[in-house]
């Protein structure tokens, strides 16, 4: 078999500062063709999954585009259609058995509401005949059009996302069966006219999103026991991708097209899906204490190791790690000596840093230039303990082995507490973020990080206990602050 990959990956939050150019995807993941079996074999993302189903399969991998970014605004449309222009239009595909999409489902151009659809209706329209398989984040908005243009589809099953190589291994599985039985599949889309907030969605412990995906897996061995082979996968949706098609639901993949019984069985399934994810739509809400009142508090006083997460600035939110919320909440408590704060980012805070050098003692004004909607800057004064390029290899579960690089950073101190200064965006959710920095996580005695539920995928065991708070920001627990403009209201209340 010879295999076409391309990779689209973007989560875009509608509600955050600016939007994303070429040099976000440059910064982390954009390459093409040999380069690509280099750069990510070995690696826990989807490319470093297909690499490992190709040393299986001796099948022959042959790579267009690879581009990813780090979760943010939406894309700048001229960016984007440059990219699915490239990988439509790739001759790389010309004498493929097959084409397999690593797509995360939430990207967002400037003006089109719906870029991968865009892309796979475009690559159907090239190759009507050709299977097409896609792996998807779990906080996809899969659309209709997509999913009749697709003939297989999987999503990530575990949260935090763990399970990126495996979902890529699934989706080529699915196009291996079709490529052999020489035929096209059909992707069923069903959705629940609701959006599961994310905020209660691990499934490293029990809970809603758990019960779902194993009543998928098990809906999925029954259906192969009963000689109706199925992939079922359910999706969260974005709660902070304001565009019409946001949605959660559930995405049934089948080996035919026409067959008359697998279509009814592809239905059922779904249904019976649906159901299941509405009946436990309450429990994915939030209820989150505000920063202030939970440090007021001083859980820490109970003699565990907290964490306390600001996720409404989660960078994998699409946060800009620009809010102060959090921080301002911090320098107001009374705080453990050790404390770590991650993180702000702040080029300029970073640069007069730089400037002041190590040991320097000096006042500077953190957070709140990106994005002043959600709080001002804050002022500190604060000493510079360290200076560092910024750049690590993720060394956790996470993302293995991907080069992160968060630009020049600085680490501060103010009294007990130490902040990470960075001058990129890009969550603490790696040993390798606070070794660059000479942290040991394990031995922090208090953190509190721009983060919600990927950090306990490295750290889910360093801490003693978690917690979330709610502050100001672009992807907040209250939604109601948020402008939304395009979002069914009856779904926005839904989620709330």
């Amino acid at each position: 078999m010879k295999i076409g990959i391309a990779r689209l990956w973007h989560e875009a939050n509608s509600f955050a500062a600016g939007t994303v150019s070429l040099d976000h995807f440059e910064g982390r993941e954009y390459a093409r063709g040999a380069e690509a079996a280099e750069q990510f074999r070995g690696t826990t993302v989807e490319t470093g999954g297909a690499l490992e189903w190709a040393d299986r399969t001796g099948a022959q991998l042959v790579f267009s585009r690879l581009a990813a970014s780090a979760p943010g605004g939406p894309v700048e449309q001229g960016v984007l259609d440059a990219l699915i222009d490239e990988i439509v239009e790739d001759p790389v595909f010309g004498d493929v058995d097959g084409i397999y999409l690593s797509m995360h489902g939430s990207c967002i151009g400037t003006n089109d509401p719906s870029p991968e659809t865009t892309l796979v209706t475009r690559l159907r329209e090239r190759f009507p005949d050709l299977p097409i398989s896609a792996s998807f984040d779990m906080h996809c908005i899969p659309t209709d059009e997509m999913c009749a243009a697709l003939d297989g589809a999987t999503v990530y099953r575990e949260y935090p996302h763990t399970d990126m190589p495996q979902a890529a291994i699934r989706a080529l599985n699915l196009l291996e069966d079709l490529i052999k039985r020489g035929t096209r599949g059909r992707v069923m889309l069903t959705c629940c006219d609701l959006i599961l907030p994310s905020f209660n969605m691990r499934t490293d412990e029990p809970g809603p999103m758990t019960e779902i995906e194993n009543l998928a897996c098990r809906l999925e061995e029954e259906q192969a026991n009963a000689g109706m082979p199925l992939a079922i996968y359910p999706y969260a949706s974005f709660a902070y991708a304001d565009v019409p098609a946001a949605n959660s639901g559930v995405m049934v993949s089948m080996n035919t097209r026409d067959d008359p019984a697998a279509l009814q069985a592809a239905k059922n399934v779904g249904c019976c899906m649906v159901k299941e994810m509405t009946a436990r739509k309450t429990r994915f809400r939030p209820d989150l204490p505000s920063a202030a009142s939970l440090l007021e508090q001083a859980p820490w006083q109970d003699g565990r190791r907290w964490a306390i997460l600001e996720p409404s600035d989660n960078p994998m939110s699409g946060g800009n790690g620009d809010t102060t919320g959090l921080l301002s909440a911090a320098l107001a408590a009374d705080l453990p000596e050790g404390t770590v704060f991650a993180f702000i980012a702040d080029p300029a805070a970073v640069e007069d840093a730089q400037r002041a050098g190590m040991g320097a003692t000096l006042t500077l004004d953190l957070g709140g230039r990106q994005d002043s909607r959600f709080g001002a800057s804050v002022r500190v004064r604060a000493v510079v303990e360290m200076l560092t390029d910024g750049k690590f290899v993720n060394s956790g579960p996470m993302e293995h082995g991907i080069a992160v690089n968060l630009g020049p950073t600085a680490l501060l101190r103010v009294g007990p507490l130490r902040i990470i200064v960075t001058s990129r965006v890009y969550s603490p959710n790696d040993p390798g973020y606070f070794h660059l920095h000479g942290i040991e996580a394990t031995e922090i005695p208090l953190l509190l990080a721009k983060a919600k539920n990927h950090i306990r995928a490295s750290f889910g065991r360093s801490f003693d206990a978690f917690a979330q708070v709610e502050t100001p920001g672009p992807a907040m627990a209250d939604i109601t602050q948020l402008p939304f403009c395009h979002i069914p209201a009856a779904r926005v209340e839904l989620e709330t």
